[in-house]
């Protein structure tokens, strides 16, 4: 990889807040120098409410006001360019796909919360992300609040 080139890095969090290990894996890759963050949040809203629904988009507002002011602490630890939204989109693939079919994605963080019976499945996001060839970070997920 072009040393000079700045790597967009996909991060990946069910929590508006990001939590500390996800802070601490951030801060690590950009102490590799070139990195530019992309931070999406899927959908807070249940799974079970239509896209066009009034309280999915209120959700997702709601969750976008706090990541906003994240951003800029994120971006002061780092040292590094941060874009960040909320997805209309409440599963995690979805919103992984969106952004990786509309923008160029050369690395992977992960910081959510895996389903048991995915994971049993050997349907666990990471995997499901494999055959896209980037490298996937998987940070331990904490409980917010």
């Amino acid at each position: 990889m072009n040393q000079n080139r700045t790597t967009r890095i996909l991060v990946v969090t069910d929590h508006p807040e990001p939590s500390t290990p996800l802070i601490a894996a951030m801060e690590h890759r950009a102490e590799l120098g070139g990195a530019q963050f992309r931070v999406v949040v899927p959908n807070p809203a249940q799974a079970e409410v239509h896209l066009l629904h009034p309280d999915r988009h209120e959700k997702a507002r709601e969750a976008e006001e706090i990541l906003h002011r994240s951003l800029t602490e994120l971006e002061r630890i780092t040292g590094s360019r941060m874009i960040g939204s909320v997805s209309v989109r409440h599963d995690p693939i979805d919103a992984i796909e969106e952004i990786i079919f509309s923008e160029p994605i050369d690395e992977v963080i992960l910081s959510v919360a895996a389903h048991g019976l995915s994971t049993r499945l050997h349907q666990d996001l990471p995997r499901r992300l494999e055959h896209y060839g980037l490298p996937i970070t998987v940070v331990s997920h904490e409980q917010v609040g």
